[in-house]
């Protein structure tokens, strides 16, 4: 008899999770990101393959990977309308990704809408609906265990609104929020497992109109130095000069010292780069650099991961000493770099480490990647820039 149960227990949860909308019947503009048949479209970062697979037309998260393991849409989205249900069965607690970067923490470098498992729970940062960690829900959305809930975000920066079961539960400007405001405004789309059961279906998006990827200037065109020069220290007292190559679209360099620079030159602007360091290099980021020749460099943001550096990075070298930014040595990390007038803010994987108005040099110049120290070695990767 035990068996009857489970087996009709077993129909009965998959046939509750059967509803998947076909391609044809998804609403006018919106285009499906789920086939209901595999994870065509989709990668898996961070885990192993069985950490998210396809139950009768559902994206099911195991249960058996947790943190960092994300699903990643193959894709990236700025502005859009996304449509989605999720079902779980009891405790529970997962999210949806936008603006999710390549490397790093989604929930701090681009946005993560939690979803929690507890029906009542106190209004919080963690509360189902949430922004997490920075802005509670309105109200608890979540519904019943072994219900589909349904889930709708609409980002068309710089508001941001979120409906849970028809619920309206966020509604802000981004920009009003200092934890938010420098956030990536481009990404992709994510599923979070973090060590327990759920379920998505009915994954559409309608993209909204762009504002400001046109406006990146790609810097690096994974392939050679094109746009770029080199600058070498001369004279005596002169350091051996790194070593700089081109390798499956990184920038590879290594023992020694001296500098990459681009040709184009930019006052205010944003710099996005990914960058990966060997444990204890010294390197990195000048901005408004003019000639290394008499010493008008502009000014450094620095790299050196040692926790009692005088400049860890992040630092605006010689001037602002950097709140330390977390991140592992030989991983990939983002630095972000914000720059108008003396105002200067730089980020490392989605936490400001330097906001300050003591940026000491105010002009228009080229942007120089530094190599700074022999038998050792920095990566770059996807660098761009946005003049402001």
């Amino acid at each position: 008899m035990k068996y009857f149960w489970f087996g009709l227990f077993s129909v009965c949860l998959l046939t509750c999770l059967v509803g998947n909308v076909k391609a044809s019947e998804v609403e006018e503009g919106f285009v499906s990101l789920f086939n209901g048949t595999n994870l065509d479209g989709w990668t898996i970062e961070e885990g192993e393959s069985g950490a998210f697979k396809v139950m009768k037309g559902a994206i099911f998260a195991s249960g058996d990977e947790n943190y960092p393991t994300w699903l990643r849409s193959d894709s990236k989205y700025e502005n859009f309308d996304l449509r989605f249900e999720f079902y779980r069965e009891g405790w529970c607690n997962s999210g949806v990704f936008f603006h999710a970067p390549l490397h790093g923490r989604n929930s701090r470098v681009g946005f993560e809408i939690q979803i929690d498992q507890i029906k009542g729970e106190k209004i919080a940062v963690k509360t189902c609906g949430a922004i997490f960690g920075v802005v509670p829900p309105k109200v608890n959305p979540i519904g019943p265990d072994k219900t589909w809930n349904t889930g709708r975000i609409v980002m068309d920066w710089p508001m941001l609104k979120v409906w849970m079961n028809d619920q309206l539960v966020q509604d802000v400007n981004v920009e009003e929020y200092d934890e938010l405001k420098y956030r990536l405004r481009d990404g992709y789309i994510g599923l979070q497992a973090l060590g327990y059961n759920v379920w998505f279906r009915n994954l559409r998006i309608k993209e909204l109109p762009s504002k400001e990827r046109e406006q990146w200037i790609e810097l690096f065109n994974g392939k050679n130095f094109d746009g770029w020069y080199f600058e070498n220290e001369n004279g005596k007292n002169a350091k051996i000069p790194a070593t700089w190559t081109v390798q499956d679209g990184v920038i590879h360099a290594q023992n020694g010292t001296n500098y990459l620079v681009t040709k184009g030159e930019w006052e205010d602007f944003e710099f996005h780069t990914y960058f990966r360091t060997k444990k204890h290099a010294n390197g990195g980021v000048f901005v408004r650099w003019n000639t290394l020749e008499g010493g008008d460099r502009g000014n450094e943001i620095q790299i050196e991961n040692i926790p009692d550096s005088n400049y860890p990075t992040g630092s605006l070298y010689n001037i602002v000493r950097a709140i330390q930014p977390r991140y592992k040595d030989e991983e990939w990390s983002l630095m972000q770099i914000r720059l108008q007038g003396s105002h200067l803010v730089v980020r490392v994987n989605g936490e400001t480490c330097v906001d300050t108005q003591k940026m000491p040099t105010v002009r228009k110049g080229h942007i120089s990647l530094q190599m700074h120290k022999y038998n050792s070695w920095i990566d770059f990767k996807e660098l761009k820039v946005k003049p402001l």
